[in-house]
């Protein structure tokens, strides 16, 4: 039995009141993962071949190899509060398959994420679709529970360079356990356009079904061979957020920061490992 005044209650205890009296929605863990993603305004509906396409939209598993990846992203700067996740995307002849954790909280509140994705395509068209189960986990005696969702994901090659994509969330409307919390829905649409071969644009709109609608942007460039700087915005809530990252044929490595008021920075990192 999992008690939702409870985790409020537990979860609040482990920061500071004054903490507390400044933030403006509630916590819960990040939908998008990745360090590029958070580095250019929260995006990743529409960015081809990410390495965190399993949680972003698996519509868009990489299709160029093996690929083992590593992230982490501090709220605030707050050990308790931190998001970690790790993929592995798998090409194969039959489509490409992807496998996600995520993990957010600490030793009293945790919240566990266990995803496997599946994409394929026709022609220009790529279509995807995820499982997750959903544990939440509360110390002390106060119950934990887990629910299924079920995800869905499309793109669209419109050119080479451009790019159409587009999620959905928890479809099936899952609940924790045997009550009546709801997992997040969410629905998102965006595009991503290289303008050059050293540029890249990325813009979406996400609406989860219990806050407004978010418009997010973002821009990356290519400065040196390999090297890019970032730069992103949001809005609902208001954020901005800039990193850099290096890539080649073997790995890779971002670095993002994300600037929310009145929350302040938090830092992200992810390492990728092509095979």
């Amino acid at each position: 039995m999992i008690k939702r005044t409870s985790i409020i209650s537990l979860f609040i205890s482990t920061i500071s009141v004054a903490l507390w009296v400044i933030f403006t929605s509630p916590l819960k863990a990040q939908s998008v993962i990745g360090a590029k993603a958070i580095s250019m305004g929260q995006i990743g509906v529409s960015i081809p071949n990410s390495e965190w396409a399993v949680f972003n939209n698996s519509a868009l598993l990489p299709t160029d190899g093996n690929q083992f990846s590593f992230y982490g992203f501090r709220y605030a700067g707050i050990a308790e509060i931190t998001d970690m996740a790790a993929s592995i995307n798998m090409p194969s002849k039959i489509g490409v398959f992807g496998i996600g954790i995520h993990r957010y909280g600490f030793n009293l509140f945790s919240e566990n994420r266990f995803r496997i994705a599946y994409k394929n395509s026709e022609g220009k068209i790529h279509y995807g679709t995820s499982l997750s189960y959903i544990h939440v986990f509360q110390g002390e005696n106060y119950g934990s529970a887990g629910a299924i969702g079920l995800n869905l994901g499309v793109a669209a090659e419109i050119t080479q360079s451009f790019w159409l994509g587009a999620r959905a969330t928890n479809v099936n409307q899952p609940a924790y356990g045997d009550t009546d919390e709801e997992l997040p829905r969410e629905l998102a649409a965006g595009l991503s356009y290289n303008p050059t071969e050293k540029a890249q644009i990325v813009s979406e709109i996400v609406k989860d079904i219990h806050f407004p609608l978010s418009f997010r942007t973002g821009i990356e460039y290519e400065f040196f061979t390999a090297f890019y700087a970032r730069a992103g915005i949001t809005t609902k809530p208001s954020t901005y957020s800039f990193g850099f990252g290096y890539g080649s044929n073997r790995w890779g490595i971002n670095f993002a920061v994300q600037q929310h008021n009145p929350l302040g920075m938090s830092p992200a990192l992810d390492l990728s490992i092509r095979i």
